[in-house]
């Protein structure tokens, strides 16, 4: 699958988008499809409009902005995730690495230096009550996230400088610095709301009014913290241009919350639910043996697509406290984490290790550093660890039998040489005698499950480890106010990094609550070879720096990979059909699908055969 990627963009010189109007934009090489395309590969043009699809969520909302960082965002007003209410200015091609075809912009224009971008935006593009769509509207919203936004979206934009309307439908962003191509791809990506609608409204604050949208569909039930239902529109305006040609199919979506993952499971069983992406391999392997499965009438369904996974699952220690500063204990921390047994025991071998930031991609660092990542490396001598030019990183591998001495031997080590001691069983500081203790705060009881067997191990090394389970917003404010010892979260990758990469990992993010840099990472070092994977001029460069990246994170021990799955597991009612076509980078679930009206009909009297 990396090779795929790789032949893509080797013909690539560099850039090559030019200051004129397209209809789409690409970091490197040429677009797949031409301008007068008529819809995607992956898609099925004449697939019916209709049928029902419900689906769960853990936890609740109660806000149902998307752009500010305050409130529990219902699903569906996730910024970076499907927004069907929204439009946004360009859609990102699901079968190739570094694209966008225009949505609410028929055109895009770049400039030769990426020091702005220009968008040309539908005539015939209206918000769900009738008005045009203008200008007004893409300012208005940009403005309005640079003022009140989350601190993620703050940083993407920082490099844009001005923006203006050059026109009624024509809208320029200015931007400096040298990786200026990312934030003129991140605006590709903006969701547009309406100005007109918050004329009377305060956009800094949460709400759960159905909100005013362009898109797809509207929100036509909020039942808060509970229940939100989405419909299809019938008139929307872009159903018939290329990039939403063949999407956006079911007529009628919702999600039931829940606080309990496993009653999900039961509500598919019983049919209160059509479908379950499943996060659990022991589910997916013990629980399933139901009248629906064995009839035929309920599907397993394993999807694999070629997106990058990033660092999936990653065990955070929080840097700003004293004690994870010392890489050696976060070496040592890292030796006794055992994932061959919990993955075999707990997991029925169903994951694969992670071992890189990039996992699952062609940018993740393997063997020996290139000649050069050599050129890129050297002049950081001295402020990086010398393994790095020196061994392959490979993370710790045990024999899966519940109990490596050898790696708990040399983690104790480490721990000697940093200045600990085993006293009475307790590791404490040979100085202070203050103990050494790891508190692990979750909000799901699936991540608690595997950290157990971590915590377990960590106790055999005389650690005070534990595990608090705690409500969804506690963890949500005490993670993003960085009050918290450690914990486990994820950062996902796309084929091209982009600015993101300052918000996971960067010194800046490190300071602001409520970023994505939880670790607290704060390396110059990180922060430079950031910056020279966005400024890439070539395909070749991003991969030089990004493995460059990747060896200096690793061998500093800043986050402890976890594990990954190795594709995508839907359990759903056999109403459903999929093109023909899967998208090489997402499974299309459920955008692409469709509801097919006499599988449809032949579940429903199954379930009400089941139910008398």
């Amino acid at each position: 699958m990396r090779f795929t990627l790789i032949a893509i963009l080797a013909l690539a010189p560099g850039f090559v988008q030019s200051a004129q109007w397209r209809h789409g934009f690409s970091y490197f090489g040429d677009l797949k499809y031409a301008s007068d395309f008529r819809h995607f590969d992956y898609v099925n043009p004449e697939a019916p409009k209709t049928g029902e699809l419900r689906l769960s969520q853990l936890g609740n909302f109660d806000s149902l902005n998307p752009y500010i960082r305050k409130g529990r965002k219902a699903v569906g007003f996730s910024y970076y995730l499907m927004m069907p209410t929204f439009d946004r200015l360009m859609y990102a091609s699901d079968d190739e690495p570094s694209t966008q075809y225009g949505w609410l912009a028929e055109a895009v224009m770049v400039a030769d230096d990426y020091s702005w971008v220009k968008f040309r935006l539908r005539p015939e593009a209206r918000w769900h009550d009738g008005v045009p769509i203008t200008a007004r509207d893409v300012i208005f919203t940009f403005e309005q996230i640079k003022a009140h936004g989350s601190p993620t979206l703050t940083l993407e934009f920082s490099q844009v400088v001005a923006v203006e309307a050059t026109g009624e439908r024509e809208v320029k962003f200015s931007i400096s610095g040298e990786t200026s191509a990312k934030t003129a791809f991140s605006l590709g990506m903006l969701p547009i709301t309406a100005a007109h609608y918050w004329e009377n409204r305060t956009f800094e604050e949460t709400k759960l009014e159905p909100p005013l949208g362009s898109g797809p569909y509207r929100v036509v039930e909020v039942d808060p913290g509970r229940r939100i239902r989405f419909e299809l529109v019938e008139d929307y305006w872009g159903k018939d241009i290329p990039v939403n040609r063949g999407r956006h199919n079911i007529q009628h979506v919702s999600y039931d919350y829940f606080s309990d993952i496993n009653v999900t499971l039961e509500a598919v069983k019983s049919g209160n639910l059509d479908a379950l992406p499943e996060t659990q391999a022991k589910r997916w392997a013990t629980q399933y043996d139901f009248p629906g499965y064995r009839s035929g009438l309920y599907v397993k369904d394993f999807l694999v697509t070629e997106r990058p996974v990033g660092l999936a699952l990653g065990h955070v220690f929080n840097l700003r406290l004293q004690k994870f500063q010392d890489p050696r204990v976060r070496e040592a921390l890292a030796l006794v984490y055992d994932f061959e047994w919990l993955n075999e025991i707990l997991m029925y071998g169903f994951y694969n290790r992670a071992s890189s930031y990039f996992s699952n991609s062609s940018l993740a660092a393997k063997g020996l550093p290139s000649e050069a990542e050599l050129q890129v490396l050297e002049q950081y001598r001295g402020q990086i660890p010398d393994k790095v030019f020196t061994e392959p990183f490979q993370v710790s591998v045990t024999d899966g039998n519940g109990f490596s001495r050898e790696n708990l031997l040399r983690a104790a080590a480490l721990f000697k040489e940093a200045g600990y001691e085993v006293v009475n069983g307790e590791l404490v500081h040979s100085q202070t005698g203050k103990p050494f203790t790891v508190n692990f705060i979750t909000n799901t009881t699936a991540l608690e499950r595997t950290l157990q067997p971590y915590v377990n191990n960590l106790k055999r090394l005389g650690i005070d480890a534990s595990i608090r389970l705690m409500e969804a917003s506690q963890y949500i404010h005490r993670i993003g106010k960085f009050d918290f010892e450690a914990t486990i979260r994820s950062w996902t990758q796309t084929p091209i990094p982009g600015t993101e990469l300052r918000n996971y990992f960067g010194s800046e993010a490190a300071d602001n609550h409520y970023s994505r840099n939880e670790a607290g990472i704060s390396d110059p070092v990180v922060d430079d070879l950031i910056e020279k994977i966005l400024a890439a001029k070539s395909y070749e460069e991003l991969v030089t720096f990004a493995r460059s990246l990747d060896r200096v994170m690793l061998w500093n021990y800043y986050i402890l990979p976890g594990f990954y799955a190795p594709g995508y597991r839907y359990g759903y009612w056999d109403k459903y059909e999929k093109p023909a076509n899967q998208a090489t980078y997402r499974t299309g679930f459920y955008d692409t699908w469709w509801y097919n009206t006499d599988k449809g009909a032949r579940v429903n009297d199954f379930l009400n055969r089941q139910a008398r």
